[in-house]
């Protein structure tokens, strides 16, 4: 019942001839989630807590807005707030923009914030919604990224919050 809901709720909030919503799993992420079109992977290496990781990337990019969950497993002995905090402040400065709301967040057994934030990149307005959070030993961030006037068309909080975390 929860997943028709939320399936529902995605298609007539953000009803849009471009967005192809669909839900995707990713066993080996250990995730769910509501993806506006068929989505590309791609991995590259991060740094959380001081330490050196492989972060997988699945996303969708749709005429200026991007949707993407990344995930990765926490070095050993790290701080998930510190790992939480170094993750908001990196995405937003590919915006060089600001925290404009944020709050915690649980979920699923996992926690962390909920943002978003307003910037600018090649000369347009930006905005990112998001949530980060830590679940176990893995760390997640579902970022929606987009110029502020597409972001005026869709709600962007709806992609963030469709995701879940599987156990």
């Amino acid at each position: 019942m929860r997943r028709f809901a939320a399936v529902a709720v995605l298609c007539l909030a953000a009803c849009s001839a471009e967005l192809d919503w669909r839900e995707f799993t990713s066993p080996e992420g250990r995730f769910a989630v509501m993806l506006p079109g068929r989505p590309a992977r791609d991995s590259r290496e991060v740094t959380l807590a001081g330490a050196k990781a492989p972060m997988h990337m699945t996303s969708v990019q749709v005429s200026g807005m991007a949707f993407g969950v990344g995930y990765a497993d926490l070095p050993p002995g790290a701080d998930a707030e510190r790992v939480i905090a170094e993750g908001r402040d990196a995405l937003v400065r590919n915006i060089g923009g600001r925290v404009t709301a944020e709050r915690p967040i649980a979920l699923d057994g996992a926690r962390g914030i909920e943002f978003e934030a307003e910037g600018s990149a090649q000369g347009a307005i930006m905005r990112i919604s998001a949530r980060i959070a830590v679940a176990d030993d893995r760390f997640y961030q579902v970022v929606f990224v987009g110029r502020a006037e597409r972001a005026a068309e869709v709600d962007p909080t709806l992609f963030p919050g469709s995701f879940r975390v599987l156990r």
